[in-house]
């Protein structure tokens, strides 16, 4: 039994490359590989903690929009802008 399929764009039918692009919402050239995999679903058994977790996360979260209350939503999204442009541009 296959679970991973491999296949060059320009080797798929046009209703199956239709329905490729549809799902990805862009359209593939036909140089691209597209790959599909079935696998089964990934099971996470609840945890005793997750309740204590997630009350820490809400209180993290409380603490970070009480810092920030007071700045606009521009400046947060500029700092994050340049954030992401520091570390991008710091790379090596």
């Amino acid at each position: 039994m296959q679970n991973v399929s491999i296949q060059k764009a320009s080797e798929l039918s046009p209703p199956l490359k239709s329905a490729i692009e549809q799902l990805l919402g862009r359209p593939i050239d036909a140089a691209e590989e597209v790959s599909i995999a079935a696998v089964p679903p990934q099971q996470v058994p609840p945890s005793e903690n997750r309740a204590a977790v997630a009350r820490k996360l809400e209180a993290f979260l409380n603490r970070r929009a009480e810092k920030t209350g007071d700045v606009s939503d521009q400046e947060i999204d500029a700092a994050v802008d340049e954030a992401v442009d520091h570390v991008r541009h710091s790379r090596g």
